[in-house]
């Protein structure tokens, strides 16, 4: 132990205490003059055993901020506790070579006025909260490039693809009989990639724009939405929607649901290969959230392909067999992901499958407000 004035009495324990402590401790009395000053505190302000004996706790703090550390220092002693310091403030300890350390101060009254001071060198925590704040700055830029970017897909791609539609669909009318069966269904797969790239970029932009536009948090009744989900969809003869009852209402944006709802529910119709399909809609209470499920009897997925599907512009079907642009299971795990919940699939190839989400019982947004009015 590093003992500046032999004349303290202070408990072995806590010597050896601070002995063998990581952090620099230092005691000091009333006039701010250090007494006594452990392993740690040297190799933090580079100052020898003997030199910490010449020194005061104004020794070690950048000239800057010393008189206001001196008057600090009074206000401590009339009312001395243990204290934390640092916290919204910024500190700074000075070492010998000059250089300037970002410090945390814990403060703790001992026997006699002296003063227990733990110094926690932070530099390498101010460095890395500079690092996210850059970062952090980044990606907002990043996000803001994307907004835009979206503007002009939106703008500058949809209006010629439009009259490129527009051109097509006018040559399928008026030219049809002067094309041959080749020509005719040139001219057919032109007009359908010209929609999948038209519904592509809308996919794109619906993508983009989740968790930037938002809408008030309203109580959303998923039965009643789930049927008008299916109503607009208008489901062929030869499937049947089964919605179980006692679906919950759930606090929400209504749209986001809604798109959540919809993609699925247009998937399993979509690829329905059975005469007769089969998709039900229930849920299940799982304490904080509720899982809900879409199943289906339809050709199922590998379960190599569980993660893959989730994925931007991934389809299993090739897409002149099966019309899908490969965006909606995107859309549908970024929406439930905002909510905080998480999203999969459980199939049987030949079977069906079944997708869940949970949706947490309290929206993300509410508990927000709920934390703000206890603060």
């Amino acid at each position: 132990m590093t003992t500046v004035t032999p004349d303290i009495l202070i408990n072995q324990n806590a010597l050896w205490l601070m002995d063998i402590a990581a952090d620099a401790m230092l005691i000091a009395d009333l006039d701010g003059r250090i007494l006594l000053a452990n392993p740690a505190a040297e190799r933090l302000f580079g100052y020898t055993r003997d030199e910490f004996s010449g020194l005061g706790i104004e020794d070690l703090i950048p000239q800057r901020f010393r008189a206001m550390h001196g008057a600090k220092r009074a206000d401590y002693a009339e009312q001395p506790e243990s204290r934390t310091m640092g916290s919204g403030l910024e500190l700074y300890g000075l070492r010998k070579d000059g250089s300037e350390f970002a410090t945390d101060l814990s403060l703790s009254p001992i026997e006699d006025g002296r003063v227990l001071a733990t110094v926690h060198d932070i530099t390498q925590r101010k460095r890395l909260e500079a690092e996210q704040k850059r970062m952090i700055h980044e990606l907002e830029n990043v996000n803001e490039e994307l907004k835009n970017f979206a503007y002009v897909v939106s703008h500058d791609l949809k209006a010629p693809l439009r009259a490129i539609g527009s051109l097509a669909d006018w040559i399928s009318a008026d030219q049809h009989d002067r094309l041959d069966a080749d020509g005719q269904e040139h001219l057919r797969l032109l007009i359908q990639r010209v929609r999948r790239l038209d519904a592509l970029i809308d996919g794109v932009l619906r993508f983009s724009r989740i968790g930037r536009l938002h809408e008030a948090v309203v109580a959303v009744d998923l039965n009643e939405l789930a049927h008008e989900v299916i109503d607009s969809l208008a489901p062929p003869s030869h499937i049947t929607v089964t919605v179980a009852s006692g679906l919950p209402t759930i606090q929400a944006e209504k749209t986001s649901i809604q798109q959540v709802l919809q993609n699925l529910i247009s998937n399993a119709i979509r690829y329905s290969d059975k005469p007769q399909g089969q998709i039900t809609i229930d849920c299940a209470d799982q304490g904080d959230s509720w899982r809900l499920g879409i199943a289906d009897n339809g050709p199922g997925i590998e379960t190599r392909h569980f993660e893959r599907i989730f994925q931007l512009f991934q389809t299993l079907n090739p897409r002149d067999r099966v019309e899908s642009t490969g965006v909606g299971l995107s859309i549908v795990k970024k929406i439930v992901e905002q909510y905080g919940g998480r999203i999969w699939v459980e199939s049987t190839v030949g079977q069906g499958s079944t997708f869940y989400f949970t949706v947490p019982k309290q929206h993300p947004a509410s508990t927000e407000i709920e934390k703000n009015h206890e603060n």
